[in-house]
Order: structure tokens, then sequence, then C-alpha cells
């Protein structure tokens, strides 16, 4: 069982790398259409508490047409860009790149989200069989005691017997 544990865990593990990721989300843009991407995880707060969270990505397009239209994303033309890239493939990359940062985010706050709450079962078990062994002792020493018990007052009744 652990070794099965431990190779689920190891597969887990090479799945939370930003190249795997970075494949899944290359992917899911290949063949989906999108004007915004959402995504929802659960965000790691503490070892015992996580919150649904959604984030959301917009498709190139939608970046391009709000900062043409100088909205929040309009001091984009601001920046001086190099490399012989039109405004539209930069985007393009960077959209790209934030949605495999995105997901790999979400990835890693579920994975966090699923640490935490194995880690809290794991110490609640461990609680609540500490609390089993102490009452099973408990009943044991006292099963014990009334057979000691039991066996004492035989004795000494046999012993009365035989004087009187």
């Amino acid at each position: 069982m652990w070794l099965r544990r431990a190779s689920l865990e190891a597969k887990v593990l090479r799945f939370l790398r930003l190249t795997a990721v970075s494949a899944l989300a290359d992917e899911i843009l290949k063949n989906v259409e999108f004007d915004a991407l959402r995504i929802v995880y659960n965000k790691f707060v503490s070892a015992v508490s996580f919150v649904p969270s959604l984030s959301t990505v917009l498709s190139p397009e939608i970046v391009e047409r709000e900062s043409e239209a100088g909205g929040k994303l309009g001091a984009l033309d601001a920046y001086e860009i190099e490399g012989g890239e039109t405004k539209s493939e930069i985007l393009q990359n960077l959209s790209e790149f934030q949605f495999s940062c995105v997901m790999f985010n979400a990835v890693l706050e579920n994975a966090c989200s699923e640490q935490g709450a194995r880690m809290s079962a794991m110490d609640s078990s461990s609680r609540n069989a500490g609390e089993m062994l102490d009452r099973l002792t408990l009943t044991y020493n006292r099963t014990r005691q009334a057979s000691i018990t039991t066996e004492l007052i035989e004795i000494i009744s046999g012993a009365s017997a035989l004087e009187g």
C-alpha cells in the first residue's frame, strides 16, 4: 500500500512542473476559442482551510481591443517593443504565458489544499486512535482488576469454608 501511494505522489509531483502544465495549457488554447477563460480551484489558506477561487484570463483579442480603446491596458503602447514582433504577436504570447502561469498557480494551490486536508485528516485519525487505545486500555485494566477481585473473593470464601 505504501509503495502504491508513494508512486502516486511521485506522479503528482512530476505533474506539478510548469512545463507539464504549459503543455496542457497549449492543448487547451489550440482547441478552444474564447473571450475569457475561467479557472476554478481551491485556494490554500491554512492546513485546515481552503477557499474556492476563480481566476479569469482574457483572450489576446479582448486585451488588444481594450488596449486600443484606451482602457486599463491603454498604457501598453508606452512600452518599447523590440525583436520585430507585432503588438498582436506579443499579446498572444503574453496571454498564453499568463494562462499557463494562472493554471500552474491553480494546480499548486489545489495540491497544497489537498496536502493540508490530508495532514488534518491524519492528525484527526491519530488523535482518535490514541483516544481509542486509552479507552481500550482502561476497559482491559478494569476487566483484569475485576477478574483478580473475583479470584480473591473465591480464595477467601474457600478458606473461610474450610475453617468454618
